[in-house]
């Protein structure tokens, strides 16, 4: 869904005027600039921007700041994916039809599932792991017992 701004002010009583402009995609506000020309995206969306602090319409073409995140939920990280392991991953953990196994990041196996659907996650600092990753199915050695069953 895509949100356009509507508002009856027209000129930006700021001083000085026009100190930042802002966008709103998808529910999310993003920071715009000024460009001579606009954007592909915002003239395909027919964007509007507005003045962050008084809501004014801008009036010229436009551009969502490079670097600015994607505008969908599911382009933005969720916390806590970041590993502060050195090397970084070195023993996944993965709930797979209701066992635990051990894992590695990577897709060179018998066994590869995707990590964040399946919640893996770094076993030694707790990160979720969010990468394709093999399973290995006979290595027990995180278990207790690594004869049970």
């Amino acid at each position: 869904m895509i949100k356009l701004f509507k508002t009856k002010k027209s000129a930006c009583r700021c001083q000085p005027q026009w100190p930042a402009l802002v966008s709103e995609m998808n529910g999310y506000v993003v920071p715009c600039q000024p460009s001579e020309h606009g954007s592909p995206m915002t003239k395909l969306f027919e964007l509007s921007a507005r003045c962050a602090e008084c809501s004014a319409t801008y009036p010229g073409n436009f551009i969502i700041e490079p670097g600015t995140p994607p505008p969908f939920e599911w382009a933005h990280e969720p916390e806590n994916t970041v590993c502060s392991c050195e090397p970084r991953w070195p023993k996944l953990m993965v709930k797979l039809r209701g066992q635990w196994y051990l894992g590695y990041p990577g897709t060179d196996g018998q066994l590869v599932v995707d990590g964040a659907a399946e919640g893996a996650f770094c076993d030694t600092c707790g990160a979720r792991f969010l990468g394709d990753m093999v399973v290995d199915p006979d290595d027990r050695s995180h278990l207790e017992d690594p004869h049970e069953t």
